[in-house]
């Protein structure tokens, strides 16, 4: 009951953190999007306060009394400058670098100061992957700008939301923590995680059918480059038996791969479910890639024709990210 309770607790706050502090792909900090507290240490310095206050009362000394009040004025303009510490910086976010699952992704933050002000010792996380990438301490003085890059470990395919960022500081005294959750744009892709497995290709002509379990290196077996020495995974037809048996150990034909060579790679020949099936073929379009092939992507809501460049490969491989999502949002 306590974890429902607390479930039902984190949606409520999520919704009116997300009609107070929006997504956006830039934020300036104010009134709205600013939320401060006493730290421990300025609790413990309030019970001091009314300690004071009430030793002052009972012996009518001026002293505590003048020493009771400096104190809390010190507070009030230690709350103020805290506040005002986080007021006024704009942070907007840069787009990532597209990766895989699991991978860690540098996300570039910009800081901007304003004209006039500067703001000390701002701790920046993002707090469902703090424990795997502490947070950073930046400082930014007034009329410049920054740019914060914090890794966040993925978790999921689809467009990067890594979540809030949050934005603390307890400058200049301590005494209160204001700190501020920001949903930063990032507007990047991570694609699934590759699976390396054997595939099925087809060459684009019915006649010669499909080549199950075949490895690219088969397609140039037509020009011959040399001999290497042996490379575990190098298939038994490509080792060298003659030069065995004359007792110069074992070595493996090396062939020049055909760049002209054409496949086509069918969602229909993969096996398992559909986050399986994703990530197998992309396996398989990131080795066509490397292997240099004319590949070609057959699946549901694209068929590209087999090519061989940087926009075909980035075409597959946003096509895979956001496979299956009408918004084209996926929380990593």
């Amino acid at each position: 009951m306590l974890g429902a309770l607390r479930q039902r607790f984190q949606r409520r706050l999520n919704g009116w953190l997300d009609r107070r502090i929006p997504l956006s792909r830039s934020v300036e900090l104010g009134h709205r999007s600013i939320f401060i507290v006493p730290t421990s240490t300025g609790l413990v310095f309030g019970v001091l306060l009314l300690l004071l206050l009430v030793t002052a009362i009972n012996y009518q000394n001026s002293l505590i009394y003048g020493v009771c009040f400096w104190l809390f004025s010190m507070a009030m303009g230690g709350m103020y400058f805290t506040f005002r510490n986080l007021k006024g910086l704009t942070l907007s976010a840069r787009e990532a670098v597209p990766c895989f699952v699991g991978e860690a992704v540098d996300i570039p933050v910009r800081l901007d100061s304003g004209p006039r002000r500067s703001h000390f010792a701002l701790w920046m996380a993002y707090p469902n992957d703090e424990d795997e990438n502490p947070a950073k301490v930046v400082s930014v003085t007034s009329e410049t700008e920054i740019e914060v890059t914090l890794a966040y470990r993925t978790h999921a395919r689809g467009r990067l939301r890594p979540g809030r960022l949050k934005l603390e500081t307890r400058f200049p005294l301590g005494l209160y923590r204001a700190w501020s959750y920001v949903d930063l744009e990032v507007g990047s892709l991570v694609y699934p995680a590759p699976e390396w497995t054997p595939y099925v290709f087809s060459t684009g002509k019915e006649s010669d059918g499909e080549l199950e379990g075949a490895t690219l290196d088969a397609t140039g077996d037509q020009d011959f480059r040399g001999l290497r020495p042996y490379q575990p995974g190098d298939s038994m037809k490509q080792i060298a038996w003659k030069q065995m048996a004359r007792g110069k150990g074992l070595v493996s034909k090396d062939f020049d791969s055909d760049q002209g060579a054409s496949c086509w790679l069918d969602w229909n020949n993969l096996a398992g479910d559909t986050e399986q099936r994703l990530q197998r073929m992309c396996g398989w379009i990131l080795q066509a890639h490397e292997e240099g092939l004319m590949y070609g992507v057959r699946m549901p809501g694209l068929e590209a024709a087999p090519e061989h460049n940087e926009v075909h490969l980035r075409r597959c491989l946003q096509h895979l990210a956001l496979f299956g999502d009408e918004t084209g949002e996926s929380n990593s």
